[in-house]
């Protein structure tokens, strides 16, 4: 995508506060666009007033809209790249703009929109770089039919590399323009990583697919079993996460899998990856590592309709401002991951064991669960997840 830095700097000499400017995937805009809040206006005593109205949870919403918002953002589409399966967007506090600058923002970009989305022609330097590259769009194309995904095709088959097992990673990544990642650069430093050559797919702007040995990754596993692999796994993703993060800037977020046979089960997989990161940025706001088999709960959440959620909420949660409290809701997610054991989540927290259970004391008290009861504490935990994931609509 080619940007217009002079219209972002009119723009903002309008609103009077800077645009933040990401770039997200095609499916990422469709879904928040779809679940987000609109504008609309109401006429009183001849003035026009624009606010936000919830118009029922935005059903029939078309989802190719120039901009949507939240209860406190609003975000404008500047341009949408499908070769690359992307969408740049501008975003501001929605107090900052009223829907008439509103609408003028949208005119402003939709008339440079056929520049924004010119393209450059792209130069490989080589014939594999030039195949990575169209297996990456072949890939994304699969991903988004999310049903019949389909083998790779011989042409794409490196040689017979995507005929033996590897361990399939995904890396999001959200720098600044100044910062882009470039392919070359991360293959070289993820092959650092990893002391061997990997196979590294562009499936986005800014997003990869990459396929390691097994045995760099789990070979080291003191028992050959699925969880011991899972706990190696994670660790690995936690060095490289690091290793990425120390190298530039921004925000990246990496998921994995266990091994597969790429040439047969790679979309499918790409798929569960990427849902895995989408799952873990809307439940998990300050952690970069999301692994499918960590996310369970999370994903039959996500698949319950809004209306559902939000009449569970209702009906269970007594007093769910208990959770927007940073300490409760540190002690709920640190005794949920330590299998509800007190003393352990004493431990974690660095607090006396009777301070914890004075917690949750009262939080028995407010919501009329008792967590280190087994079936308080599932219902605890899916209206947790409920409630992180609704309050942002």
């Amino acid at each position: 995508m080619k940007l217009i830095p002079d219209l972002k700097q009119q723009i903002e000499a309008i609103i009077g506060t800077t645009l933040d400017e990401s770039v997200i995937t095609i499916k990422e805009w469709k879904q928040y666009g779809s679940s987000s809040t609109r504008r609309k206006t109401v006429s009183v005593a001849h003035n026009t007033l624009s606010f936000i109205q919830d118009d029922e949870m935005m059903d029939g919403l078309d989802t190719d809209v120039s901009s949507w918002c939240t209860e406190d953002r609003i975000y404008f589409k500047v341009g949408m790249n499908e070769k690359e399966g992307t969408v740049l967007n501008w975003a501001c506090s929605v107090d900052a703009v009223t829907l008439e600058v509103q609408r003028l923002i949208e005119l402003l970009i939709s008339s440079h929109r056929e520049a924004l989305d010119e393209e450059q022609p792209v130069i490989y330097e080589n014939d594999r770089e030039q195949q990575l590259a169209e297996l990456g769009q072949w890939l994304r194309k699969q991903v988004e039919q999310t049903v019949h995904q389909e083998p790779i095709p011989d042409h794409f088959s490196l040689d017979g590399e995507l005929n033996t097992e590897k361990i399939p990673f995904l890396l999001q990544c959200e720098t600044p323009d100044a910062h882009r990642i470039r392919s070359k650069e991360l293959n070289k430093l993820l092959e650092s990583y990893f002391g061997e050559e990997i196979i590294l797919i562009p499936v986005g702007e800014q997003e990869w697919v990459f396929l390691g040995d097994e045995q760099i990754v789990t070979g080291e596993a003191e028992e050959d079993t699925t969880e011991a692999r899972k706990d190696l796994l994670n660790a690995f993703c936690q060095g490289l996460y690091e290793l990425v993060a120390s190298e530039w800037a921004g925000v990246f977020h990496i998921s994995a899998s266990l091994p597969c046979i790429p040439a047969k089960q790679l979309s499918p997989v790409t798929a569960l990856l990427q849902e895995s990161v989408h799952l873990g940025r809307a439940f998990h706001v300050a952690q970069h590592i999301h692994l499918p088999w960590d996310l369970h709960l999370e994903r039959l959440v996500d698949s319950i309709p809004v209306q559902q959620r939000l009449r569970f909420i209702q009906e269970t949660g007594k007093g769910t401002v208990l959770f927007s409290d940073s300490e409760t809701l540190a002690t709920l997610e640190t005794f949920f991951n330590l299998d509800c054991n007190v003393s352990e989540t004493a431990k974690r927290l660095f607090i006396h064991r009777n301070t914890l259970v004075y917690r949750l004391d009262k939080i028995k008290q407010e919501i009329g669960y008792d967590v280190r009861n087994f079936e308080s504490a599932v219902l605890v935990r899916l209206l947790l997840l409920m409630y992180k994931v609704t309050k942002k609509l």
